[in-house]
């Protein structure tokens, strides 16, 4: 498979709308990008000098992230940089526009989760990042114990209501911004799952009455890396397809 078959196969599944309006080089796009034929992908959610280590100890010809390196990482963004030029490896990555889709974090944690989407929420310059959807009633814990089983690790909980959980929201990785959580409200939710927290985001799901569930970031979004992998993985059945295992650590 030459890079350029999977540029093409890889943005295929977004509208050229949406490409175009998060067409800014830091959402999606490469790193180190040159000529070459792949023949195995591996995929995971951030990238790393550990999961470089593995790609290469893997033979991975191209690395399939949801973030890109991170700008504000001074040094360890250098070296990254560095290790994928010197064994040649191509990274590309897919950010806000994976998260704005149909098959993206949000509606593939509310997939594995059993959740019917009815409504989406977390609405940002025309695009939507989160979902709402119902489920069969049952307690926090169960959700709680639900939620583990499909991230693979503890999460926390904080209980302001105490109402069976019968519609949950859910925007994976970053929505602790009150906005997404004000609309889940508004929405009829019993309980808010996402990647991250802060204190104010804490204080207004307690005055809300909101159930607020905090996983990791990286692992609520790892099921929506997942599907697009084999997304595209389906549209080229001739490239192997892996999954880097990325350590908890939030």
């Amino acid at each position: 498979m030459s890079v350029k078959r999977f540029e093409e196969v890889a943005l295929s599944f977004f509208p050229q709308a949406t490409l175009d309006f998060f067409n800014d080089g830091i959402q999606f796009g490469f790193n180190n990008y040159h000529v070459k034929e792949v023949n195995r992908i591996g995929y995971s959610v951030n990238l790393t000098p550990d999961i470089l280590k593995e790609a290469l100890e893997k033979q991975v010809g191209l690395i399939l992230t949801h973030h890109n390196i991170w700008e504000d990482h001074f040094e360890m963004r250098e070296a990254c940089l560095k290790f994928l030029e010197e064994h040649n490896l191509i990274h590309f990555f897919n950010h806000l526009p994976l998260d704005a889709s149909e098959f993206g974090p949000s509606y593939a944690l509310a997939e594995r989760l059993g959740l019917e989407v009815t409504d989406r929420i977390s609405f940002y310059e025309g695009f939507y990042f989160g979902v709402v959807g119902n489920l069969q009633p049952q307690t926090l814990d169960e959700l709680t114990k639900r939620l583990e089983n499909v991230l693979g690790h503890k999460v926390r909980v904080w209980k302001n209501n105490d109402r069976m959980i019968k519609r949950v929201g859910i925007v994976s990785g970053s929505g602790k911004d009150l906005a997404s959580l004000h609309e889940a409200k508004a929405l009829g939710c019993d309980a808010y799952i996402t990647g991250e927290k802060s204190l104010t985001t804490l204080l207004y799901a307690r005055h809300i009455g909101l159930n607020f569930l905090l996983g990791s970031h990286t692992f609520t979004e790892i099921d929506g890396m997942r599907k697009y992998a084999h997304l595209i993985k389906a549209k080229m059945p001739d490239v192997e397809i892996i999954e880097l295992k990325e350590e908890w650590i939030e």
